[in-house]
């Protein structure tokens, strides 16, 4: 079996290689694409370039959110009071009373007033927004 342009390709820094993406691009159908473009994507981290992905997102989210709903559905208060922590950025173990009775306070203001959601009416408003303009496009 002969030797293939990928055999040499594969061996080549990371500069040749977007050149050489550069140059198969262009003798495609004339388009210029730059080196730089490539380079920079040749550079990223695997990690980073799966969650650009759509589909492989939603995989990646999906533990998050059925660990998130679980502890929801175990115990709203508890839920409710870790998320708070974690989004103040407090120390577990240097809470004050004063901490102790915010989040206590935090809980009860938020179940007497009948409030369904966590999030604020923003963050749902343009996520509501991002929603209808992504199904304008289709």
């Amino acid at each position: 079996m002969g030797r293939k342009y990928y055999d040499d390709f594969v061996k080549e820094p990371v500069d040749k290689m977007a050149n050489s993406i550069s140059n198969m691009t262009y003798c495609y159908e004339r388009t210029r694409v730059p080196k730089e473009h490539y380079k920079k994507i040749l550079q990223k981290e695997i990690v980073e370039i799966m969650s650009e992905d759509t589909n492989i997102e939603m995989n990646l989210l999906r533990p998050y959110l059925d660990m998130i709903s679980g502890m929801k559905k175990e115990n709203e208060k508890f839920f409710f009071k870790a998320l708070l922590i974690s989004e103040m950025k407090l120390n577990m173990n240097r809470l004050s009373a004063a901490d102790i009775n915010g989040l206590d306070f935090a809980w009860m203001s938020h179940t007497l007033n009948g409030k369904k959601r966590l999030l604020s009416e923003d963050i749902i408003s343009n996520f509501k927004k991002g929603d209808i303009q992504k199904s304008d496009e289709d």
